[in-house]
């Protein structure tokens, strides 16, 4: 007879190691070089006008025998990166990628190889890969060291740590969890629904053991065509994604996974064959469990499943909340053109990072009298202990020169002095100018005070915050009705070295970022700025982000809670097989359903305490550590799970004691019709 559940297991382990195996060769191809060693050299500059970079490079290959390759992200695409190679082992296979061009496997990400000679005017300071053994590493790094640079060297993001660090609390985690309990799920209840063959091996003398091989040789067969069949399957849809490219990294990785699942199984199988061995003959003939294992069994699933259903349920609504922020956010900015943000590299000695700190900001200033820039900001991201956090809106020339600013006669404002702070306040406003003034003025640290004048503007007007609030939840693409404030670039309002700062946190943008490339000078650009990104291509990129995201979180959070459904099923048949008799009685002497089933509600009662108890122990560490780090952090994700987890465990524990319950009452009904255990 076919073991359904166990074939089940087997293509859920089979599936779920496929779908790993291709995000983590996917995840290891976009973040790193798989089989190199990654060093990162910074310091201070000591190569003279930044020349000889391609002999440095050809030379320590050509010496060590390795292959060297320099990543450089793209000026404008954060999704194309460029790889300067350097070979002195053309018998590596990675030294064919200049004639052949690199295998990617994932198709989010573009790579394009150059020839070392290409590096010729670079700064040698940034991220380099090595392909070689460690002495060869080692000779690499003297080199760079022996110029004056500091280089630090890091592991390997495919070692077995590493990729079991992702697989059980990195991305995967929640599918490797739902995974697992799925598998456990349907072994154990495959076995303990078998529960009499096995009673009538163990009346012909059988012993586990024998169960085991049995099981085995009855199901080889199958098992061995479903993985086939799967692997074909993995095979085809690689060869249309990316012609196979990294295909043994990933066979590596695939055969690897369903290995251990594999083992995981057969584990299982046999702990469920130890309770069914368990049973009384008689009462397994019968296809009654053994009460004191089987519930603890199944509880040892039901209370993770609930928690795990929760928590997938809430992260895929607030996934859900986050896709249509960065949808929304792509919306407002579909008609900014080619406006950008400043990406800022900081591999440079900290004496060197404040030099040029100051620097920048003079010559950001520059750009900002030519109208170059967009500044927009609130005056609480300026400023976090002022007390009109989002009702003042810090804006620039350029800011002025591309939005409708409107003064009370209906003027369009294009321009504020560039040694003045101007501060326009709507004609029906709350906030008086002397307010806005002196929240301005609270935190200002210059020595002297900058000029500061007054406008009055029309009521009533929306102002755009180029998706500058994208990452704060319920955030508006626009600020209606706000007072806004002009910063001259003159003015002293703003210090040199922090306009840099609001720069790096893109509240100043570049108006063009084809211009800004041009315009900027070249012991900035390449090195210290590393790339002008528009916000629009940026915005279109999150928005599929978070949109694959959420079908991934939807499917993790459909599978967790069929899984908790599916222990409430096997939860209620063994309860009533197990309790025939003392169920018949009660009904028999007039016992109402939840008085004859009121063990069952305690012991549910107990899980939805847990859950709840949970809900709300993480609910208040969250909202603690988010008001530790703020709403820009990590943990502003992290409270917008917790929001929804009240709600969630209602809704779970509704829809599962209802379940629960509807096939008590149907079994119990069974039974008290046809009188019989069996049929229970």
């Amino acid at each position: 007879m076919k073991n359904t559940g166990l074939r089940l297991a087997v293509a859920v382990a089979l599936l779920y190691s496929l779908f790993v195996s291709f995000m983590l060769t996917k995840s290891i191809d976009e973040s790193t070089l798989a089989g190199a060693s990654r060093i990162l050299v910074s310091g201070t500059e000591t190569m003279s006008g930044n020349q000889g970079l391609c002999e440095l490079v050809q030379g320590s290959a050509a010496e060590s025998g390795s292959i060297i390759v320099r990543e450089n992200r793209d000026l404008h695409d954060a999704s194309v990166r460029h790889l300067y190679l350097a070979s002195g082992n053309n018998a590596q296979k990675e030294a064919q990628w200049l004639d052949t061009g690199f295998p990617q496997f994932s198709q989010s990400v573009s790579t394009i190889v150059h020839a070392a000679t290409d590096l010729d005017g670079m700064d040698p300071r940034g991220e380099y890969f090595i392909f070689g053994n460690s002495a060869a590493l080692r000779m690499v790094e003297q080199d760079f060291t022996e110029l004056g640079y500091s280089v630090e060297t890091y592991k390997s993001g495919t070692s077995f740590p590493a990729l079991a660090g992702e697989i059980f609390f990195g991305f995967l985690g929640p599918a490797t969890i739902v995974a697992l309990l799925l598998v456990a799920l349907l072994t154990g209840f495959s076995v303990l629904s078998r529960a009499k063959h096995y009673a009538i091996l163990r009346l012909h003398g059988g012993t586990i053991n024998t169960a085991l091989k049995r099981d085995s040789r009855q199901e080889i067969v199958a098992i061995t065509v479903i993985l086939a069949l799967g692997f074909t399957a993995a095979l085809l849809g690689l060869l249309l994604y990316n012609g196979w490219n990294q295909l043994g990294r990933y066979l590596e990785t695939a055969f690897s996974l369903v290995g251990l699942m594999l083992l995981v199984i057969t584990c299982l199988h046999l702990g469920a064959l130890h309770l069914a061995f368990d049973v009384k003959i008689l009462d397994a003939i019968k296809g009654k469990f053994g009460f004191k294992v089987a519930v603890p069994a199944t509880y040892i699933l039901r209370i993770p499943s609930i928690i795990l259903a929760v928590s997938l349920i809430a992260s895929a609504f607030a996934a859900s909340s986050a896709a249509a922020q960065a949808q929304r956010n792509q919306d407002s900015l579909a008609d900014v053109g080619n406006v950008a943000k400043i990406v800022f590299e900081g591999l440079f000695a900290p004496q060197q990072i404040d030099k040029l700190a100051f620097d920048t900001g003079i010559w950001l200033k520059e750009q900002d009298r030519l109208g170059h820039t967009i500044m927009v900001s609130t005056l609480a991201e300026h400023s976090a202990d002022t007390t009109l956090q989002d009702e003042v809106l810090l804006v620039n020339r350029g800011y002025l020169q591309r939005n409708r600013v409107l003064d009370a006669q209906g003027q369009q404002i294009t321009s504020v002095p560039d040694d003045e702070v101007v501060i326009m306040v709507p004609e029906y406003s709350k906030r008086s100018a002397e307010e806005v003034e002196s929240a301005l003025l609270e935190n200002y640290g210059g020595s002297q005070l900058p000029t500061i004048s007054t406008v009055t503007l029309r009521d009533a007007q929306r102002h755009f915050l180029y998706g500058s609030a994208a990452d704060r939840p319920n955030k508006e693409s626009h600020l209606n009705n706000a007072i806004v404030v002009g910063i001259g670039a003159n003015s002293g309002f703003i210090a040199d070295d922090e306009y840099m700062g609001q720069a790096s946190r893109g509240l100043v943008l570049m108006a063009d970022a084809e211009q800004a490339r041009i315009d900027t000078p070249p012991e900035f650009l390449g090195t210290w700025i590393s790339a002008y990104l528009p916000i629009a291509q940026m915005a279109a990129d999150e928005s599929a982000t978070r949109q694959e995201g959420l079908r991934f979180q939807a499917v993790c959070a459909v599978v967790a809670l069929l899984v908790l459904l599916a222990t409430a099923v096997g939860m209620a048949q063994i309860h009533v097989r197990s309790n025939a008799q003392t169920i018949l009685v009660r009904y028999l002497n007039g016992w109402s359903f939840w008085s004859t089933h009121r063990w069952l509600i305690k012991g549910e009662a107990v899980v939805l305490a847990l859950a709840v108890g949970w809900a709300a122990v993480t609910g208040i560490w969250t909202a603690v550590r988010a008001k530790s780090f703020g709403e820009v952090s990590h943990a502003a994700s992290d409270l917008a799970v917790a929001q929804w987890q009240p709600v969630v465990v209602l809704g779970v524990a509704l829809i599962n004691l209802l379940l629960l319950f509807a096939v008590v009452h149907a079994k119990t009904q069974r039974l008290i019709r046809t009188h019989s255990e069996e049929t229970a």
